[in-house]
């Protein structure tokens, strides 16, 4: 079941990159190399498959972001965001689903995710401002940048982030 669901997020993240969120089902099924029914008992619309994408690559960066330390980390999620290839190819092809996903609201999942994993890496690092990180970080989703320029706003970021309040 997981390996079906790995291989359907492949197909679908291929189906992306080539033609934007205007995929079909029969696309991210022939992508990722499955029966269109087995596709349909996984996800039932390609909202759902896109949903689930969006859940998977989110999931993706806070891995491959959590060991490091805060400012490493801010960096190269930025980095990360700025050069994704799905953000890549919807910048291209879908500025309005772009700034959809730019809109930072803590209250759907991938945002939610997004601001757990930022608390925690600033908590960890003894300091507070997870609204202020989110809006930069989204910022990167409509206007890329190279890794000389992020490293240098992430240091005026963390200049101006408060400590964290210490618990009673």
């Amino acid at each position: 079941m997981a390996r079906s669901r790995a291989a359907i997020l492949d197909g679908a993240r291929a189906a992306v990159e080539a033609n934007g969120t205007k995929i079909t089902m029969a696309q991210v099924a022939a992508r990722g190399g499955v029966a269109k029914a087995t596709l349909y008992n996984h996800f039932r619309a390609r909202e759902d498959v896109l949903a689930a994408l969006l859940l998977d690559e989110i999931d993706r960066l806070v891995a491959a972001v959590w060991p490091l330390e805060l400012s490493r980390a801010l960096t190269a999620a930025a980095v990360a965001v700025s050069e994704h290839p799905l953000l890549e190819a919807l910048g291209g092809q879908d500025t309005t689903t772009l700034a959809v996903l730019a809109r930072v609201d803590v209250r759907t999942p991938g945002w939610a995710r997004v601001a757990a994993a930022v608390e925690q890496l600033l908590r960890r690092a003894g300091r507070a401002g997870t609204p202020t990180v989110l809006r930069w970080l989204s910022s990167y989703i409509i206007a890329p940048a190279d890794e000389v320029d992020i490293a240098a706003d992430v240091a005026v970021l963390l200049a101006g982030l408060p400590p964290a309040r210490s618990q009673p």
